[in-house]
């Protein structure tokens, strides 16, 4: 009779992943985030690391200097361990970080700093448009979020859930071009103005990127 059992839940599970599996291939491509190159570049560029919140030290908004770190600014010493510690600052208080410094650019890489003639060419390369720093910054993505793939060469099927930018980020970087990947709806997008819009689809993801461009601009 046990056995009888084992063999019945088998039986359940690979009927599951049967389902699953012709879910995901029988999906409309215009569902399929992985066939939509648009839709994935505006779903990264959401995800992007904003290094603009300290700029007041290091005039660039392509990286950020990663907490904890010293700076001197009008010949005396701070610590500084969150944003809020750079609030009292402003563009014309000229803040020097002590060095070495780690930064974390937009695409989340990071980088040891190890003098300040390497971090002024840091700074002038973001000048320049020689690092990347595409962003969307009026329009976050509420976590966690599901990404659910299917690889139709070795039919595997799994769910990936991001708790982060970060790993939406490196999750659709690492998205391999023959997967089937889809967003697992709805779910929810907020609003520099505070407000949050439900979304049900890949075109009204779209649409309401698309839209709020132009008040991050």
């Amino acid at each position: 009779m046990k056995n009888y059992y084992w063999v019945l839940a088998l039986l359940l599970l690979v009927a599951c992943q049967q389902e699953e599996f012709q879910v995901v291939e029988s999906q409309d491509e215009e569902q399929q985030l992985s066939q939509d190159d648009e839709l994935l570049n505006l779903v990264k560029t959401v995800a992007t690391h904003d290094g603009t919140f300290d700029d007041v030290v290091d005039e660039s908004s392509c990286f950020s200097i990663n907490f904890p770190y010293e700076c001197t600014a009008n010949g005396k010493e701070y610590v500084v361990t969150k944003a809020e510690d750079l609030e009292p600052f402003d563009m014309y208080d000229k803040l020097v970080p002590t060095f070495p410094v780690t930064v974390t650019f937009a695409n989340y890489l990071e980088l040891e700093v190890p003098t300040y003639a390497a971090f002024k060419n840091l700074i002038a390369q973001c000048a320049n448009g020689d690092i990347f720093d595409e962003r969307i910054t009026c329009v976050d993505l509420q976590y966690p979020v599901q990404l659910s793939i299917y690889d139709p060469v070795t039919t595997n099927f799994e769910t990936r859930t991001f708790n982060h930018d970060r790993d939406t980020f490196t999750g659709i970087e690492l998205l391999n071009e023959d997967w089937i990947a889809n967003i697992s709806y709805p779910i929810i997008i907020r609003l520099e103005n505070g407000g949050e819009v439900q979304i049900t689809s890949n075109e009204e993801l779209k649409f309401h990127i698309l839209a709020y461009i132009s008040i991050c601009d």
